[in-house]
């Protein structure tokens, strides 16, 4: 009897719940016809008044709920206060703490249709309290909005739906017969477009991902978010009414998706669901999370990226940093917050005093896995001065600092003069006053570390200089000074020392180095507007070969370097312009006119040696220069004349490990001195010279305070000679050249390295939270469009794939294999062979060079415009067509691999 009667109530329940009630599969919501009706009244009885406003509720319900409205308790948990989160049971901030009903609950949430609110509250919305759940919309645009919306809403992806697109996607996504991820692609873009809420479908997608855990690009749940982060960087494809659905429990939502198990997400995320917005502050409870955990790296990326640095004080997530030895996460914390910048910048002076009791800094902090061996002060020292470098921070803001690293260049310099012998005696004199300053605390210690090396008399001389007094000085020092008062009668020959004297004397430089062969008459100094004029006019006169060469003096700390003199050597004159002083009296139009008589005058000849640091440092001090000479022409570099020439198995440039690009400057470690010229020009020059002329350079002067009026007269000589000697060098190496019968272009490209930014300005741009784009950047299409027929002649409006010859650089591969299968005349360069091929085999074989990029300025300065193509377009596929379309290239069925497609040019 139990069990009929049982049988019968499930029945009758069964039948109750179909007539009276209608289910929404797997959404978490349920409606009836009746709200339906109750919303399409309320939308033919809303008024039209502008000011008014009413609040539209979206409800969300537990599956299985037959009532209509939310309970007390589920609108409260949706209503999430906004310095409370971290303490909220219901949303759990901490990584991991999410189950998975509890977020399909989440999703269904976002997802609900519009239901019927009592009219009472719609009149008085404006004085209600402000909830997470309600969008305050103005009433004249609150009917259109639900017009617009209350279909699409019965229409939104469902939870149920939303597993059909992931399982189609991972579908796909795992189909290894398909390389390609195209359908992907085109699938995830397809239903972004239809479904009324993106946002939550992508956090749905990325979460229920099966490889969502794993730290790696290759998975679907980083290639969804990167795409989605694509996807909304178009305006056309970002929701109207994004606003109202990017709420802040769904960026919680976000952010603890993409930092529950690995960070490889949070940028894309970041920028997509738009978590950077200015008020975000109540997302730094999740980073307070990360610091209770110990968590400090994701605390450090997540506030740097999201702004919320002035939140936390330096010493919550940047000392642990250091104390971890995760000092490269420190920059990313700081990106474009000048004052924090300035604030870690004081932490590491106060910790570089050698009076810091580290271990107790160390127990204090509480922070585990301390790396000991980094926390001193040589390697806080070094941080500190590559961060004041970056940010721009004066010195005299951390003085601890400036006098560890002002001692290093004290100790450098001694080495060089006393060790090394390196360095003439007026060079080193001034490279030390220059490091020391006005810092008393350099002044001791230079008496202190002379008295290292034994050099008493030196020692006193340089306190009389400074004026310290005894009690500054060691006694021997003092007992020195005082005995040289007494007895002002000349020293012996081998304590003097003679400040104005050289290394060398002047027998021993013409024995042992290479000389100047012009007389001093010979040399002037361009300082003046007339000077300068004239200067030109002697320079341009056509069939003149110019020696180009710059100096500018070595930068100590943070020591701004500039050009301060630029040497244009002819065979019989050497002019020696002072950059310091034309740069502030001529004007922009008159450097237009250097660089355009000079350095783009196809008539003349110029030469150089380690050309692209030359190039680096004059734009550095004009860049309003740069695009002139992207257009510079017959421009040689004599080191790739000497690698044809000489034999390679001579090594003109030893491996020191140094870079010689702008950005990895000759630095001793503990000096920071930052000579700033290339090891190629220090060594490779002077060895070049002595295979070629029979005796090196003397670099004895190379480093010395190029900007100090007058230069003494070795610094005059020592920079006419760099310049003059390249005149000699070129003609050495052209001479053994026809001598051998070598064929090969005898005036090779200068490199334009130099144009591209460098890392040091990247890392600035990058500190102060700005995207680097490159200035000056060559158009993409105007000046590309005006090569002529291969032959030289006007271009054709149509022709064979066979009249067309290119040669094709090794960056362009698969174009020059595409273009061949089509019957063009293609000669594709192997990965070994460099643009001055690709110039060769142009004029050789008359062929249009197909390249892209810096490397299209370069050979166009060197073929002429008419004879390269700079293509655009990425993919092979777009590069043929963008080719064909531009040189008028009809093909036909016959003209498909007509070519041999191995051998080039066949």
């Amino acid at each position: 009897m139990l069990v009929v009667v049982g049988t019968v109530w499930e029945i009758c329940r069964y039948i109750y719940n179909s007539l009276f009630y209608k289910k929404t599969e797997e959404r978490g919501t349920q409606t009836n016809e009746e709200e339906q009706c109750i919303y399409t009244s309320l939308l033919k009885a809303l008024p039209a008044e502008e000011n008014v406003s009413i609040k539209i509720i979206q409800k969300s319900t537990n599956r299985g709920n037959t009532k209509s409205k939310p309970s007390l308790k589920t609108r409260k948990k949706r209503e999430i206060p906004k310095y409370s989160m971290a303490k909220s049971g219901d949303f759990d901030l901490v990584p991991g703490g999410a189950e998975a009903e509890e977020s399909d609950h989440f999703y269904a949430a976002h997802f609900p249709p519009l239901q019927k609110e009592d009219s009472n509250k719609a009149s008085h919305s404006s004085s209600s309290n402000k909830e997470l759940s309600f969008k305050q919309i103005p009433v004249a645009n609150t009917s259109k909005w639900m017009a617009a919306n209350i279909d699409k809403a019965q229409r939104e992806t469902t939870v149920g739906e939303m597993r059909q697109i992931l399982e189609e996607l991972e579908y796909k996504w795992g189909d290894d017969t398909k390389k390609d991820k195209t359908d992907v692609y085109r699938t995830l873009r397809h239903y972004l477009s239809k479904c009324t809420n993106p946002y939550s479908l992508v956090a749905f997608l990325v979460e229920k991902s099966k490889d969502y855990h794993l730290p790696k690009t290759s998975t679907l749940a980083y290639y969804i978010m990167k795409e989605f982060d694509n996807w909304c960087s178009s305006k056309d494809n970002v929701p109207k009414y994004s606003q109202f659905l990017l709420t802040q429990e769904l960026k919680l939502h976000v952010l603890h998706i993409c930092t529950r198990y690995h960070m490889t997400m949070v940028g894309f995320a970041i920028k997509a669901f738009q978590l950077d917005h200015p008020e975000n502050s109540f997302l730094v409870p999740v980073l307070r999370c990360f610091l209770e955990k110990h968590k400090f790296k994701e605390a450090a990326v997540c506030g740097g990226k999201l702004g919320l640095q002035d939140h936390f004080s330096v010493e919550e997530i940047v000392l642990p940093l250091i104390l971890q030895d995760k000092v490269n996460l420190i920059e990313t914390y700081l990106m474009g917050n000048p004052g924090q910048q300035l604030l870690v910048a004081q932490m590491l002076d106060r910790l570089c005093d050698r009076s810091v009791d580290m271990a107790t800094i160390i127990s204090s902090s509480g922070v585990p896995n301390v790396k000991r061996d980094k926390m001193h002060w040589k390697p806080l020292s070094k941080l500190a001065a590559r961060l004041m470098k970056l940010y721009d921070i004066p010195s005299d803001m951390c003085p601890n600092i400036s006098n560890a690293r002002g001692l290093g260049a004290v100790k450098y310099l001694l080495y060089k003069r006393y060790v090394e012998g390196s360095m003439g005696a007026g060079s080193w004199e001034e490279m030390v006053q220059s490091a020391i300053g006005d810092s008393i605390f350099l002044k001791e210690q230079l008496i202190e570390q002379l008295m290292c090396y034994n050099e008493t008399t030196a020692a006193a001389k340089w306190a009389d200089h400074y004026q310290l007094s005894d009690e500054c000085v060691p006694p021997l020092v003092a007992q020195h000074r005082k005995s040289l008062k007494d007895n002002p009668a000349p020293v012996s020959e081998e304590n003097d020392e003679d400040w104005d004297a050289d290394c060398f004397s002047e027998d021993n430089i013409k024995t042992s180095w290479y000389p100047l062969k012009i007389p001093q008459d010979a040399i002037t100094m361009v300082d003046t507007k007339e000077s300068y004029w004239a200067c030109l006019q002697r320079l341009s006169k056509p069939g003149t070969t110019v020696g180009i060469d710059s100096e500018w003096k070595p930068g100590f700390g943070n020591t701004i370097q500039r050009v301060a003199l630029m040497q244009l050597a002819v065979v019989d004159h050497i002019y020696l312009l002072d950059i310091i002083y034309l740069s502030k009296n001529l004007q922009e139009d008159d450097w237009q006119q250097f660089v355009a008589r000079i350095f783009c005058n196809p008539a003349i000849l110029k030469l150089g040696y380690g050309l692209d640091s030359d190039f680096q440092m004059f734009v550095k001090m004009f860049p309003f220069l740069k695009d002139s000479l992207s257009h510079m022409v017959r421009v040689v570099e004599l080191e790739k004349v000497a690698q044809k020439v000489i034999d390679k198995t001579v090594n003109l440039l030893p491996d020191t490990g140094q870079s010689d690009e702008e950005d990895a400057p000759l630095e001793d470690c503990d000096s920071g001195v930052n000579i700033k010229f290339p090891q190629k020009e220090a060594r490779g020059l002077s060895e070049l010279v002595r295979q070629t002329l029979g005796k090196p350079l003397s670099k004895t002067e190379q480093m010395s305070d190029w900007e100090r009026r007058p230069l003494r007269p070795a610094q005059v000589t020592y920079a006419a000679l760099d310049a003059h000697v390249l005149l000699e060098v070129y003609d050495e190496l052209v001479r053994r050249a026809q001598k051998l019968k070598m064929s090969f272009d005898l005036e090779p490209p200068v490199s334009m390295k130099w144009m591209k930014a460098s890392k040091r300005e990247k890392l600035k741009a990058k500190a102060k939270g700005h995207k680097f784009t490159y200035k000056n950047k060559p158009p993409k299409t105007a000046q590309y469009n005006t090569s002529p027929h291969p032959q030289g002649g006007a271009r054709p409006s149509q022709m064979s794939p066979g009249q067309l010859k290119v040669v094709v650089d090794s960056m362009l591969q698969g174009l020059g294999r595409q273009l061949r299968s089509c019957g063009v005349d293609v000669y594709i360069l192997e990965n070994h062979e460099d643009h001055d091929r690709t110039i060769e085999i142009c004029r050789l074989q008359n062929r249009i060079v197909l390249t892209s990029g810096n490397p299209y300025i370069m050979v166009r300065s060197h073929v002429g415009e008419h004879m390269c193509y700079c293509v655009q377009s990425v993919t092979a596929r777009e590069q043929v067509m963008e080719v064909m379309g531009h040189f008028g290239v009809k093909v036909k069925t016959e003209d498909i691999f007509s070519r041999c497609q191995v051998s080039d040019g066949v």
